[in-house]
Formats: C-alpha cells, sequence, structure tokens
C-alpha cells in the first residue's frame, strides 16, 4: 500500500520535517475504485489523508518488497510535472508525465506505463528523467563494472578425476561479458538486450558472480592450495609461498624425467628415409578416442566411458570389447612410431600413462612423436615432400576428393579405398589394400587407422602414415596444400 502526504500547496499537514512526496510501498492488492485508478482516495489514517492506493498489479516487480519514505523533493526519480504536481518514481522505474494535480507512485522495479504522444517514457534501470528534473539514474552505481573475468577451467590429469561427462576438444566458447570466456551458449542476456530508443524491458540486475565463475575459482582452490594445504602439519602456515611457487621449485627436480618427441623434420626425415631404402614404416596416432576404447572396463568403468565418449561410433568403434582393445594395444606395442597427446588434460595423458600401464606397454621403449604430427608436417611444409616421387594409396571416407587434391599438386595416387566401416571392417580393407601397388599408404579412418597401419607395415612391408582429420580440413579447404 501507499501513503502519499500533499504538503506543496500548504493546505495539510506533512510528515517528517523536509516538505515533498512521501510513500509507503508494499504489495498488498488494492480494492478496485473508478477514480483514476485508486482506491481508498480521501480516506484518513489517524488524521493523514491517503493519496490512494495503487492499483496496478505487481505481477511484474523484480527486486525485494522495501519501504521509502524521506524522499527529497529534488531527489526524486520523475522531476515537475504540469501544474506543479511531482511524479514521485521508486528506483529502476520508467517516470512518465502526469496531468496536473495528480501524483503517480511507482514502486520499485515496476515498468513505466506508456506516455501519451509526444511525451517520454524510458523503461529500464538508470532511467532519464524528464525534462527540467534531475535524472535518478545519476544516482545509480555501475554494479557490474568491475568483476573478475574467469579463465578457462582447469582440468584434471589422473583418471580417478575424469568429469562425469564430456571429453575431446574444449567446447566453443564465446567472450565473457566481463572481458573472459564464457562456454558457449552462456552469453549474458545483456548483450543481447535493446537500446533505450527501443524501450526495451528492463534487465534483472546481474549477480555479483555467476556460478561458472563462482565454480572455476572454486575448482583451481581444490586443484592448487587445497593440495599444498594437505602437506602442511598442523599449528603451521607456509608464509608467502603460493601453490605456483612450489609447482615450479618441484618441476625444477623432475625436469630430468622430461621426454623429448621427435620434431617434424626429423619424422620427415625417418619417413623418406623408409621410402628410400623400400623399409617398412608405420607411424599411428593416440588421441582421446583410442585411449577411451581402450580405457572401457579396464581403467574406467565402460559407463562412464560411454558418457565420455559418445563419438566413439563415428570413430570406427561401436562398443569397445576385449577383442578391439587387445588389437589397439597390439598395434600401438608394435609400431615404428607412436604419437602420444601433449595434453595433460584427464582423457589425453590423463588416460595415456594408465592405459599403457594396465596393457603392459613400456612407454619409455616406445619411439614417441606428438598426437599432432600429421599436422605439423603439413604445416612445416614437409608433408607434399614426403610423398611427391612416391606411389600413394588414399583410405578413407575423404579418399577421393583427397586423392583429386593430391593428383592437382603433381602427386602420383594408385589407389583408394573410400569407404572403412569401423574396426570390423578391417579385414576387407586389409584385403583390397593387398591389391594395391603403392609406395607409402595415407589411411585417414579413425581409431582402425591405427591397426590398419600397424597391418599395412607389418603384414605388406609398407610406409603407413595415420593421416586423421587432416584430410578432412584439406578437403574442405580450412587447410590448403
Amino acid at each position: 500500500m501507499r501513503v502519499a502526504k500533499r504538503s506543496e500547496l500548504g493546505r495539510k499537514r506533512t510528515l517528517g520535517s523536509h516538505a515533498g512526496s512521501w510513500h509507503l510501498s508494499v504489495g498488498v492488492q488494492p480494492k478496485a475504485s473508478p477514480d483514476h485508478g485508486w482506491a481508498n482516495k480521501g480516506s484518513k489514517l489517524r488524521g493523514v489523508e491517503l493519496a490512494g492506493i495503487d492499483r496496478k498489479p505487481y505481477t511484474e516487480l523484480k527486486g525485494k518488497a522495501s519501504v521509502r519514505t524521506g524522499t527529497r523533493r529534488g531527489e526524486s526519480a520523475g522531476g515537475r510535472t504540469k501544474g506543479g504536481a511531482k511524479v514521485a518514481a521508486g528506483r529502476s522505474s520508467a517516470g512518465k508525465r502526469e496531468k496536473a494535480g495528480e501524483r503517480a507512485g511507482l514502486s520499485r522495479g515496476s515498468k513505466g506505463a506508456r506516455a501519451k504522444p509526444g511525451k517520454r517514457a524510458v523503461a529500464g534501470r538508470g532511467h532519464a528523467a524528464p525534462r527540467g528534473g534531475r535524472a535518478a539514474g545519476a544516482r545509480a552505481t555501475q554494479r557490474t563494472a568491475a568483476q573478475r573475468a574467469p579463465g578457462p577451467a582447469p582440468r584434471a590429469s589422473t583418471p580417478q578425476a575424469l568429469p562425469a561427462s564430456g571429453a575431446g576438444p574444449a567446447p566453443p566458447q564465446a567472450t565473457h561479458r566481463r572481458g573472459g570466456v564464457a562456454p558457449a551458449g552462456r552469453e549474458s542476456a545483456a548483450a543481447n538486450a535493446g537500446s533505450a530508443r527501443a524501450l526495451a524491458p528492463a534487465q534483472p540486475a546481474a549477480a555479483p558472480e555467476s556460478g561458472y565463475a563462482e565454480g572455476f575459482r572454486d575448482g583451481v582452490f581444490a586443484g592448487g592450495e587445497a593440495l599444498v594445504a594437505q602437506h602442511i602439519p598442523p599449528d603451521h602456515i607456509l608464509p608467502a609461498v603460493a601453490a605456483a611457487d612450489l609447482i615450479e621449485a618441484g618441476f625444477r627436480q623432475y625436469a630430468p624425467s622430461l621426454t623429448r618427441l621427435a620434431s617434424p623434420h626429423e619424422m620427415a626425415g625417418h619417413i623418406q628415409g623408409a621410402l628410400d631404402s623400400q623399409r617398412p614404416l608405420s607411424v599411428v596416432r593416440l588421441g582421446d578416442g583410442e585411449l577411451l576404447t581402450l580405457a572401457a572396463d579396464t581403467v574406467l568403468p565402460g559407463e562412464q566411458v560411454r558418457e565420455l565418449a559418445p563419438f566413439l561410433p563415428y570413430a570406427g568403434v561401436p562398443s569397445s570389447t576385449p577383442a578391439i582393445r587387445a588389437a589397439l594395444a597390439q598395434a600401438i606395442q608394435g609400431a615404428d612410431w607412436v604419437g602420444v597427446p601433449i595434453s595433460r588434460a584427464p582423457t589425453f595423458q590423463g588416460l595415456l600413462f594408465p592405459v599403457l600401464r594396465h596393457f603392459g606397454i613400456n612407454w619409455s621403449r616406445l619411439n614417441l612423436t606428438s598426437s599432432t604430427i600429421n599436422y605439423s608436417l603439413h604445416h612445416s611444409g614437409l608433408l607434399l615432400p614426403v610423398v611427391q616421387g612416391r606411389r600413394v594409396l588414399l583410405i578413407g571416407s575423404r579418399a577421393v576428393e583427397l586423392g583429386a587434391l593430391l593428383i592437382g599438386r603433381g602427386v602420383h595416387v594408385t589407389g583408394i579405398i573410400d569407404t572403412v566401416e569401423g574396426v570390423a571392417d578391417i579385414p576387407r580393407v586389409m584385403q583390397q589394400t593387398a591389391e594395391h601397388s603403392f609406395d607409402i599408404a595415407l589411411v585417414a579412418a579413425g581409431i582402425p587407422a591405427v591397426i590398419l597401419c600397424y597391418r599395412i607395415a607389418g603384414e605388406l612391408g609398407r610406409v603407413a602414415i595415420d593421416f586423421g582429420h587432416l584430410a578432412d580440413k584439406l578437403v574442405t579447404g580450412e587447410l590448403q596444400l
């Protein structure tokens, strides 16, 4: 209910020591009255005349109910109107002009009524006041201008710390409205808000800290300072030493354990050497698909792997079975070069070493390069020199389009196998491969490519490279030969 006291005309007593508009706002359903939308107008409460109860529904109320009294004349949102009347508007409401002798009391958070033609009504927080009055929005502060921007969330590095869902590349991100980044689809609604000229509805005030930022902060603490705290004895502190300082100091201790991976130029030399001497050579690559296939029902529950990797059927493994895992582990063990992930994310290096350990593969005896060696060869300008002058067999769903590109660059493509229907199709693909004459096979067939490259080198004595999604990027034009 709203209690307003007229004091400007000097005919009534005023409430308090300052002349001006006084009102009490509560969410009470008013009773109906035909008198300009007000009820109980003219009634008295302990000798005080009631200006009336606003009949406007409060269904659009955004903020908390409040009691506002003592608003000075010069600080009201509305300023003066015709005939010396005042408009007393609550914070965040839109001011409007009223006829002479009327007083408008808009409760906090409600939207202003539509103004008559030629008169302004501005909705939203920080609104403009009518001409001749002080803008109420001048008092408002920008409450969300100096919030910290969250960065990418940290990832765990052990299988036990794997998330419940999500794997593979990081999801698309969009610029966060506070200067950082936010996951795709979580941009602030304020970014799409209309302008004041378009009279867009008022947006609720942003929370001091989003759930994403709060979770990121808590995650950083749990993966850093909280781990340090577990090693500090009771009744002790470690002054002025951050978790990052301890990581740096500990890294120096483990620096001798760093293992160097073969560079693109070194790999190009190995491949060309094998081609020149007609020696078999296989280069396989391990990504999250291969590692999750090996991890299913071994180092991770099968159900968790299905949640983490719904893409496995597309990659050639409808279901990870013991036979598939055994064939994959054998290919890794016997390959000449194994590309391993540089990323320490939970489904990459976080799975690599537990999986190798489970299958009895000593990683220190493997010839290691990067799992993105296919891209590195291309970016270094080494791909075409490796295949030019060689008989090339292309295997995979993009083989036809890739063949046209390579032929256009003078590469001698002698065969194309454009269909690989998952791991179960490997025997047929191997039979067709044996029917072609070639020096090097570029295999872009998902997870089955690891087994195919190993078998092409071991059974047919040829060079076989796990070409991966580089074929897709070259065909689509995302990358140029």
